[in-house]
């Protein structure tokens, strides 16, 4: 998901100004991920609850609103492109509670202000968000955000995707929907070229080799955008490397060098190496063109995440496209990075909890669920929930079965995601694989002592 760098009625410096002020406190704000978090009340009675000091659920400290009695509530969503699909939600919900009004706000910049009206309390009565996000992480610990471990609305949670979504062994959102990247690949190109599904990295690229002879492009990269080769970077590191989030977390508390791991540079050289399949200049080459590329048929693969599946099915309805799993080295060991996209949460001092639970039970109820992801195309993180897009069956597959690693970058402190990025793209631009290993030791080393 991309979004805008401008917050509505406040002008750039004071925007930054207030913001740092806020969010300085605690650490720099992430940039926005790909990816956003559903949360619900814990540990509460079907009425409502309120929050403990801690935010964490109890008895309800106040009743919902007297019978007849309208009440609005604010619903801050962070997804831009799901703005209409929660549109129409909305309005199923309100004929089923029309004592409820429920207000959507979707914003630019949408973390930085949710950090914002939070830390000032002002905060909305439910919300999305990442819990891979540092601050909403850090927040959470401070008890600014309820804690929702053990409650009813974890009951129908993947339990996979419920650890993968816990910070210090905490739910504080309820998992709704996930993200994931993979392979997206043109049907009728490889039918021509009577190219299979390649199922470890060798085939893959034998296959990019006969596509090449064939004189097709291969790949199309977006390396001009340095944010998407950090996606690249982080769950391809997350599927090549043996156990490299327990690595790095060594090397960030200045325990162990990136040079002290065999497996990094084979690593480097896969990602530099899969270039010499591009476009002829990846690095001037954008998101947006890169999925326009795609979908007019100018390349047979692109490697992204599976929020282009409707953008592309915008820009060209008649390609016929789907998606396969980035291949480890061998098909056993073949899984998807998975992180949650989309959770709602509540914060501990928000106002009309009754009534803002109410709307949470129905957002994150089966059917509502099953609307949401048959539109959103995003793999459901509710069980009994079922996939219905096509085009990533073979990646839900591996979601269910469980064969899934989640997103490293969810421990790293905020800004080493888009230093990994940019200096990335400086090897892809220099070639200088030794001199990247040495810059990813600089932006890793002894960063959590300073």
């Amino acid at each position: 998901m991309r979004t805008s760098l401008s917050i509505l009625g406040i002008s750039a410096n004071e925007r930054g100004q207030k913001i740092m002020r806020v969010a300085g406190k605690w650490t720099s704000v992430l940039l926005a991920s790909t990816l956003v978090i559903v949360t619900a009340c814990t540990n509460e009675s079907s009425s409502g609850a309120g929050t403990n000091k801690d935010g964490k659920a109890e008895s309800p400290s106040a009743a919902p609103a007297a019978s007849g009695q309208k009440v609005k509530i604010e619903y801050f969503q962070m997804k831009s492109e799901m703005v209409d699909v929660v549109n129409e939600l909305i309005k199923d919900f309100q004929t089923k509670n029309p004592n409820i009004t429920v207000e959507q706000n979707n914003v630019p910049n949408p973390e930085n202000v949710w950090t914002m009206r939070v830390s000032t309390d002002d905060a909305p009565a439910a919300f999305t968000h990442f819990p891979h996000n540092a601050v909403f992480q850090q927040l959470s610990k401070e008890g600014r955000v309820v804690d929702l471990t053990g409650g009813p609305l974890m009951a129908n949670v993947s339990p996979a995707l419920a650890d993968l979504s816990k910070i210090d062994g905490k739910n504080y959102l309820v998992p709704i929907a996930v993200a994931t990247l993979g392979v997206y690949y043109n049907i009728d190109m490889f039918n021509e070229m009577g190219l299979q599904i390649p199922k470890t990295y060798d085939e893959l690229l034998a296959t990019a080799d006969k596509i090449k002879a064939a004189g097709k492009t291969p790949f199309y990269f977006h390396d001009k955008d340095w944010n998407g080769i950090r996606q690249e970077v982080v769950s391809r590191m997350g599927l090549q490397i043996p156990d490299v989030q327990n690595f790095l977390d060594s090397v960030m508390k200045g325990k162990a060098h990136i040079t002290d791991n065999a497996e990094f540079k084979p690593f480097a050289e896969k990602l530099y190496n899969l270039r010499k399949y591009s476009q002829k200049d990846a690095l001037g080459t954008g998101y947006d063109d890169a999925l326009r590329e795609f979908a007019n048929g100018k390349s047979a693969m692109w490697y992204t995440g599976i929020w282009a599946i409707q953008p592309i099915k915008k820009s060209n309805p008649n390609l016929k496209f789907s998606m396969f799993p980035m291949p480890a080295a061998t098909a056993d060991n073949t899984k998807v990075q998975v992180s949650v996209d989309t959770a709602i949460g509540i914060p501990a001092k928000g106002k009309n909890q009754p009534e803002a639970k109410k709307f949470i039970e129905y957002m994150s109820s089966k059917e509502v669920v099953q609307k949401y992801v048959d539109l959103s195309g995003y793999p459901a993180a509710i069980n009994g929930v079922t996939n219905n897009n096509k085009e990533i069956t073979s990646l839900s597959s591996l979601i269910t079965a469980g064969k899934v690693y989640p997103t490293i970058e969810r421990v790293w402190p905020p800004g080493v995601n888009g230093d990994v990025g940019k200096a990335t793209q400086e090897m892809f631009a220099t070639g200088d694989i030794d001199g990247y290993l040495k810059a990813l030791d600089k932006i890793f080393y002894n960063k959590l002592n300073q």
